[in-house]
């Protein structure tokens, strides 16, 4: 089956154990090697769709949902932050996923925040993630570098005092993504990168207890992409995991690439297509 052939199927809701309803879709062979491919902030599974149906060209099962808040999934008012995602979203759609698959371990793609939210899964589980998790994919994933500069630090500085007076971060469709967001978890991205530190509310060093979590890790960065995810910081948290299965590949004009990739020009652009989900498919096939 090739990737135009590739049908995208109506969307099943999937009840989280706090009572969302998860809107998630597969694209490919039902009988195929499962991918769950989700996006990042702002956005929603349709940023995924064009690596999905490349995948499931290549015979991968490939399964999209949308956070809570996001796209068809259930609203709870934009009062979650990263956590209540990473560990009520998380978890919910393994299960789902390893039910419809009938296989227990499944591999993981997330764009920038869905890197972060199975990461942050990933290090309060360590043992569950080695039996749940075949590998992880994050595709400009990043915590604690997005302030680097004076400029980017003002910038984040000035982002989180405005988002302290409101419930939902506001989408501008041009320069962040399709769907507006929660503030309340748009500051902790902030806070992050402020205090380079990437941790829960509560305190739990995510970073830290990434060391236990043994699995093979691709991390995808873009040399264009220096305030969101600038390379340093997906180094960071790819070199967080433990073992020795974790690698991070920089595309960008000195390292051979078509381009120096911009944060989402990593997923979304005819050049990514032609050399950055060739080689993540490659790897996936991998492992």
């Amino acid at each position: 089956m090739t990737a135009q052939e590739a049908a995208l199927l109506p969307p099943e809701l999937i009840r989280t154990a706090d009572g969302i309803d998860l809107a998630l879709r597969r694209v490919g062979p039902a009988d195929g090697v499962p991918v769950v491919l989700t996006h990042g902030t702002f956005s929603n599974y349709r940023s995924c769709l064009g690596l999905a149906n490349y995948l499931a060209g290549r015979g991968f099962a490939c399964w999209l949902f949308d956070w809570r808040g996001h796209g068809d999934s259930g609203r709870n008012g934009f009062t979650h932050s990263f956590d209540e995602v990473a560990e009520q979203d998380v978890p919910a759609i393994l299960d789902a996923v390893s039910l419809r698959s009938g296989q227990a371990a499944l591999h993981w793609i997330g764009h920038s925040g869905g890197g972060l939210i199975v990461s942050m899964w990933a290090a309060r589980y360590p043992e569950l993630a080695r039996r749940r998790l075949r590998s992880l994919v994050l595709i400009g994933s990043q915590a604690t570098a997005a302030g680097a500069s004076l400029s980017h630090r003002l910038a984040i500085l000035g982002y989180d005092w405005m988002l302290r007076w409101r419930r939902v971060a506001p989408s501008r469709a041009k320069s962040v993504g399709p769907e507006a967001e929660s503030a309340r978890l748009m500051r902790q991205w902030c806070q992050w990168n402020l205090r380079r530190r990437f941790d829960s509310l509560s305190g739990f060093d995510y970073l830290t207890a990434l060391q236990g979590v043994e699995l093979p890790v691709l991390g995808v960065a873009g040399s264009g992409d220096t305030f969101i995810a600038p390379v340093v910081g997906c180094e960071a948290l790819v070199k967080a995991f433990g073992g020795a299965q974790a690698t991070l590949e920089l595309f960008g004009l000195a390292t051979g690439a078509r381009e120096d990739y911009s944060h989402n020009r990593l997923l979304l652009s005819r050049n990514a297509s032609l050399e950055i989900w060739p080689h993540i498919g490659q790897w996936l096939g991998q492992h």
